[in-house]
């Protein structure tokens, strides 16, 4: 017997490659409390979460057979950030690469367990929801102090065209012309974010990640990097950080630093 919810319905997007096991998921969910959207393909699932729809859980495979799971993951972690701990995986073994790109926001279950399946997709909304309550209340807490953000690019019309813009969007920001100035910045003061250039000749935004690392890890969840041209993958220094290339969208970029700020202070209320 599966669970169910007793919260207003949430949306659930179902993922997977075999219409069976989709139409199996889709029947459970629905009989659980959810609205369910189905993709049994990741352009599709994409598509779906780059819609005006809320979705609060995703579910989709990923494993040595079905890599599906993965690719949307990676995805979401650029393009809809605030969904980074909304996943369950289905799996009998997680791939080897999962620990390090989901770093324990995420869990996998079995498909052989369905009802196990929804329970955890169930605790996971409800988890959500509670922390989205207790970030939102502690960003409330200090809106009249201006989130800190450290900027680092060594294009100084992109900085001033980026500064301007974040400045519009809230913050106080704090502009620098290269990895180890930001370097520098980061030594002296920590910053609600940080958004770095990927590529920078005094010190690369890999160089500034593992400096953090090093010095500060508690400011490695609050790093975004920027990229001059398609392809550039932070994944094998930055794991699970999101990346966007310059000059697109910038409404997705500061729904990603807004996620961020709001919960690095509830973090950071949490632990004072």
């Amino acid at each position: 017997m599966c669970a169910t919810l007793s919260l207003a319905r949430p949306t659930a997007l179902v993922l997977h490659d075999d219409g069976e096991t989709l139409d199996q998921l889709t029947r459970l969910f629905e009989a659980s409390g959810f609205e369910v959207l189905t993709a049994v393909t990741a352009y599709r699932a994409q598509a779906h979460l780059e819609g005006e729809r809320p979705i609060e859980i995703v579910i989709a495979p990923w494993d040595a057979a079905h890599v599906v799971g993965g690719e949307v993951y990676r995805w979401s972690l650029q393009w809809r950030y605030d969904l980074r701990d909304g996943f369950v995986f289905l799996a009998a073994e997680a791939p080897p690469e999962f620990d390090g790109v989901v770093a324990g926001r995420c869990l996998t279950v079995s498909i052989a367990r369905p009802a196990e399946v929804v329970r955890v997709a169930i605790a996971a909304v409800r988890r959500r929801a509670q922390l989205e309550a207790a970030r939102d209340a502690a960003f409330e807490q200090t809106d009249d102090n201006k989130p800190t953000l450290l900027l680092a690019d060594d294009d100084p019309v992109l900085v001033k065209v980026m500064a301007d813009l974040l400045a519009d969007a809230g913050y106080a920001v704090v502009a620098v012309d290269s990895g180890h100035a930001a370097i520098q910045a980061l030594a002296r003061d920590d910053h609600d974010a940080v958004v770095t250039d990927w590529q920078m000749d005094d010190g690369s935004g890999a160089d500034v990640y593992r400096w953090i690392l090093r010095e500060k890890p508690w400011l490695a969840e609050r790093v975004v990097f920027l990229a001059d041209v398609e392809g550039a993958d932070a994944a094998a220094v930055a794991p699970g950080r999101p990346m966007f290339r310059k000059g697109q969208d910038s409404h997705a970029l500061t729904a990603v630093l807004h996620e961020i700020v709001r919960h690095a202070r509830h973090e950071a209320g949490r632990i004072g």
